[in-house]
């Protein structure tokens, strides 16, 4: 009975080999996190920059057609994007002067969704 405790102690107390182990497994972990983050920032600036080019399109668009819809513009890019077309968009427009189809009029167009926002500005024509 008194062998057999000692034979356990033993393996007990001889751990040789396990420090590469556990190294080996922190590091996998570890990496694991570590690019898990990296996917999860790379998706948040996909979303910025979808964002981002609906604005400027949107802008663009406006300023460059007859139309006076500019929701229309920002609602008509965010159903063909892939990132968006689901999500809710707030928008805001100001201009320097009450009007906004006044010639040389500065324009800011402001979204915002799911934490994120973007701004673009123009300037109408004349």
């Amino acid at each position: 009975m008194k062998f057999g405790h000692r034979v356990k102690t033993k393996l007990l107390l001889e751990d040789q080999g396990s420090t590469l182990i556990e190294v080996v497994a922190f590091a996998v972990v570890a990496f694991g996190l570590v690019l898990t983050l990296g996917f999860q920032m790379l998706e948040q600036e996909r979303k910025v920059l979808e964002l981002q080019g609906i604005a400027r399109n949107s802008m663009r668009s406006y300023l460059l057609s007859n139309s006076n819809d500019i929701l229309g513009e920002v609602s008509r890019l965010q159903s063909a994007s892939r990132l968006w077309s689901e999500e809710r968009i707030a928008v805001e427009v100001n201009c320097v002067s009450a009007n906004c189809s006044v010639p040389k009029t500065l324009i800011w167009l402001e979204l915002s969704g799911s934490g994120l926002d973007a701004k673009a500005f123009g300037v109408q024509g004349g």
